[in-house]
């Protein structure tokens, strides 16, 4: 089973991010019902190894936070750029949930790639969209952002890729702890 541990996002940004998909030719928009935050890949696991991941996750502690999305960007370099995607505003809560999960993989003998954590939604893949249309995309949308929006769970997806594209379902759900209010003394 081909699996990864992700952020959900909530409808209403999935359809914010299905608002931008235009201005790039070419380019092969993601669909945005499958809009997700990517915490760690995991790549084809076997379902013993999925049953130990599972296990791994559920014993992660971490509290409940905000996200927002905010910026545009691409990944690759200025002149062949691969992908086009959304940012997220910097989130001390959002690393240490990304640092959780994979010492929790890892140490349940999970291997997971060696890359640094960049937290972004896909929007497309752009190999052969003309560079100056990408720019003016870049610069049209640089300011884009969301409302923040709540994160009370993680999940654990599978990937089937089809003739239509990847199909993601949800696997298992792990919430995340409520945040304390702890009494005030009087």
């Amino acid at each position: 089973m081909r699996l990864f541990v992700a952020i959900d996002l909530p409808e209403d940004i999935k359809q914010q991010m299905g608002a931008l998909h235009f201005g790039v030719p070419d380019a092969k928009w993601s669909k945005p019902e499958n809009a997700h935050l990517t915490l760690a890949f995991l790549g084809e696991i076997s379902m013993p190894d999925m049953g130990d991941a599972g296990i791994a996750l559920g014993r992660i502690k971490a509290p409940v936070f905000d996200l927002q999305i905010e910026g545009i960007g691409v990944f690759g370099n200025d002149r062949r750029p691969r992908v086009l995607w959304a940012g997220f505003s910097s989130n001390p809560q959002l690393q240490h949930l990304q640092q959780k999960i994979t010492q929790a993989l890892s140490a349940s003998g999970i291997s997971l790639e060696d890359r640094r954590f960049k937290p972004h939604i896909t929007l497309a893949r752009i190999h052969r969209s003309p560079y100056e249309k990408v720019r003016e995309y870049l610069s049209e949308y640089s300011l884009f952002r969301t409302r923040p929006f709540h994160v009370d769970h993680f999940s654990l997806f599978s990937s089937v890729l089809g003739q239509g594209g990847p199909h993601y379902e949800e696997e298992i759900i792990f919430d995340l702890e409520p945040l304390s209010l702890e009494p005030t003394a009087s």
